[in-house]
C-alpha cells in the first residue's frame, strides 16, 4: 500500500520521533489553524471575505439550507462589542441570513465573548474541538485486500457518496460536492484519500495544505466497517501526507460530543488547540 509523492512536494518533514511531549503551537500557528478552518468553507462552495466593517471574516453560501453563513476570526475591542454585534445583526439580516458568529476560545476578542453573547440572548448551537499534532502515528497493516488511493476527478463522486452517508448530508448536494472536490484535487488546492476493501470504498479523508499548517477534514468510515482500524489508518495516511508536503503541524476538528473520535485522535498524538463554537442571534 503506497501513495506516490508529487515531484513538486516540499521537503519531507515528518514529526520528530522520541519524547511524548510536543512543542505547543505558537500564536501564529493557532491563528493559521483558525484561518484555514474558515477557508475550508470555500471548498464546500461558500464565499469567504475579509470584512473589516464587521471586525472579522464573513462566510456566506447561496444554498437556502446551508449552515455556512457566519462571521468568524473576530477581533473586537471590549468597548466596541455592542456596536459590532449590532452591525453583524444588521448586515446579515439585510442579506436574508440569520445572524451568526463563531467564537474560538483563546483567539476571539474580547476574551469573554461567550459570556457577553449569552447575556445578549445569543445561543450556542454547535461546538467542535480543533486538535493538532507534530508527528504522525504508526499503524499496522490490516487486511491484505485494502488499497489506499489518492482521490482523482474520476473517484471524487465515490468519496462524496461515502461522506454523504457517513455524515448524514443532503443527497441532493452530492453532484455539486463531487464537482467541487474534483476541481480542488485537480487544481492541487486539496488532496483526498480513499481506502478500499476490494472494490468497496470503506473510508475517506481530505487534506488541505495551507500556507503554514495542513488540515485533515471529512474523515469518515462506512458504518458497517467501523471499529476495524480503518479510521486510524486513513487519518494516519492523511497526517503523514501533511508532513510530506512540508508542514510542521497538522490539525483537524471533531465534534465535542464524539467521544470515540476524540479518543482515536488523542491516541494518534493529536492534542487540544481551541474550541470552535457557533452562536446564533435570538429570534
Amino acid at each position: 500500500m503506497s501513495i506516490s509523492r508529487p515531484a513538486t512536494a516540499r521537503p519531507r518533514q515528518d514529526g520528530p520521533p522520541g519524547p511524548d511531549v510536543q512543542e505547543p503551537p505558537s500564536a501564529a500557528e493557532l491563528e493559521s489553524i483558525e484561518r484555514d478552518r474558515i477557508d475550508w468553507a470555500t471548498l464546500l462552495g461558500a464565499m469567504v471575505m475579509d470584512a473589516p466593517d464587521l471586525g472579522g471574516r464573513l462566510v456566506t453560501h447561496e444554498a437556502p439550507t446551508s449552515t455556512l453563513n457566519y462571521v468568524a476570526a473576530i477581533r473586537w475591542s471590549a468597548a466596541s462589542f455592542e456596536e459590532n454585534l449590532s452591525r453583524v445583526v444588521e448586515v446579515m439580516s439585510d442579506r436574508g441570513l440569520w445572524p451568526s458568529l463563531v467564537v474560538c476560545d483563546g483567539l476571539t476578542e474580547p476574551a469573554d465573548m461567550a459570556q457577553r453573547l449569552r447575556a445578549s440572548g445569543w445561543m450556542p448551537v454547535f461546538s467542535d474541538l480543533n486538535m493538532w499534532t507534530r508527528r504522525a502515528a504508526v499503524v499496522p497493516h490490516l487486511d491484505p485486500g485494502l488499497r489506499m488511493e489518492a482521490i482523482t476527478a474520476a473517484s471524487a463522486l465515490e468519496s462524496v457518496r461515502l461522506e454523504t452517508a457517513v455524515f448524514g448530508l443532503l443527497p441532493d448536494a452530492i453532484g455539486e460536492s463531487a464537482e467541487l472536490l474534483a476541481k480542488s484535487v485537480s487544481e492541487g488546492t486539496s488532496r483526498g484519500y480513499l481506502l478500499r476493501l476490494g472494490r468497496e470504498p470503506v473510508a475517506t479523508a481530505r487534506l488541505v495544505p495551507g500556507p503554514t499548517v495542513a488540515g485533515v477534514h471529512a474523515i469518515g468510515v462506512a458504518a458497517r466497517h467501523r471499529r476495524r482500524g480503518y479510521g486510524r489508518m486513513i487519518t494516519t495516511v492523511a497526517t503523514r501526507a501533511g508532513f510530506a508536503t512540508g508542514h510542521k503541524l497538522v490539525w483537524l476538528s471533531v465534534i465535542e460530543s464524539n467521544t470515540p473520535a476524540l479518543n482515536l485522535y488523542r491516541s494518534l498524538g493529536f492534542e487540544f488547540a481551541f474550541r470552535w463554537t457557533r452562536w446564533i442571534a435570538p429570534g
